[in-house]
């Protein structure tokens, strides 16, 4: 019997550590939805259902599917090239679908910050639409040049034109946000005259655009930079982490937000309620004919 060679010696090494990687991370998302779900049932029940709930609700379940597929291409014994690809292709267009629920929260509020303005609303819906097509259409390439797929394991080679797929769609993910975080900063020094917030919310969402940007420049990078340099498998490790980190920090502080608006609520005079700053435009409460703002609920 002949022993292995180094190249498939090493594979052998990244699939076995990498099943040690998916239980403790699988294991980290089923930890913290026991942990949380006291505060996530509060929230369902007592927040308006508006489409910051329904991204809510996106954000926090597709993960587990999203999860469960990954530990399917892990852990079965054995599967067809169809079966693989299938799985993976379904893997994908789930995290794709998870990561796409916590951006649309953010461009939500931060069409709540600019007042819902119909050019600015045009302009997102705009901008949007020209980030997706060409993610879309990067993914289509993507799928038609990804190398060989096989159970246990996932894509094991990715030649020069997938990994440039990969590389253009983190880059757009990246713009997008990047473009976000540049409405809301502007939006907040135009509105204050300067970086001095007194506004408990809106500095609350200040913080939470920071550092969601700053976690997913972080791990976009660094998917990127393993793509470049190291075999795909750590690539995809690096990839499932960034969907399930994001959703983990999203769905806190979406709960924190909303929780935040109840503990102010009527403390003083200040416009502190989430009828200027809540994640969804049908959440917002009108203003009655005294032009208060009542409190909101979700």
């Amino acid at each position: 019997m002949t022993g292995m060679s180094p190249l498939q010696g090493s594979q052998a090494d990244i699939i076995l550590w990498s099943k040690y990687y998916y239980v403790a991370l699988t294991s980290l998302w089923i930890y913290d939805c026991i942990l949380c779900l006291p505060d996530s049932v509060a929230f369902l029940v007592d927040s308006r259902c508006g489409l910051g709930t329904m991204f809510y609700l996106a954000c926090s379940h597709l993960p587990s599917a999203f999860m469960l597929l990954n530990m399917l291409l892990t852990f079965l014994p054995r599967g067809s090239h169809t079966l693989c690809r299938f799985i993976y292709i379904t893997n994908i267009c789930v995290g794709l679908l998870s990561m796409f629920s916590a951006e649309c929260i953010f461009l939500l509020r931060t069409i709540a910050i600019w007042y819902r303005e119909r050019k600015f609303i045009a302009f997102k819906i705009i901008t949007t639409i020209a980030y997706l097509i060409p993610i879309i259409v990067c993914f289509q390439e993507y799928i038609l040049s990804m190398g060989e797929c096989s159970i246990p394991g996932v894509i094991r080679y990715l030649d020069t034109k997938a990994r440039s797929q990969v590389i253009i769609v983190y880059c757009l993910l990246v713009a997008g946000e990047s473009e976000i975080l540049v409405c809301v900063l502007y939006r907040t020094f135009k509105s204050h005259g300067s970086w001095k917030i007194e506004n408990r919310l809106m500095r609350g969402l200040m913080h939470h655009n920071l550092l969601y940007f700053s976690c997913s420049f972080g791990f976009s990078l660094a998917v990127i930079l393993a793509t470049v340099f190291l075999p795909f498998p750590v690539v995809h490790m690096i990839a499932e982490t960034q969907v399930i980190i994001l959703s983990l920090l999203i769905t806190r502080m979406h709960r924190d937000f909303w929780r935040s608006d109840r503990v102010s609520c009527g403390n003083d005079g200040m416009d502190l309620s989430l009828t200027t700053f809540i994640a969804a435009t049908p959440d917002i409460v009108p203003e009655d004919t005294t032009g208060s703002r009542p409190c909101a609920d979700g």
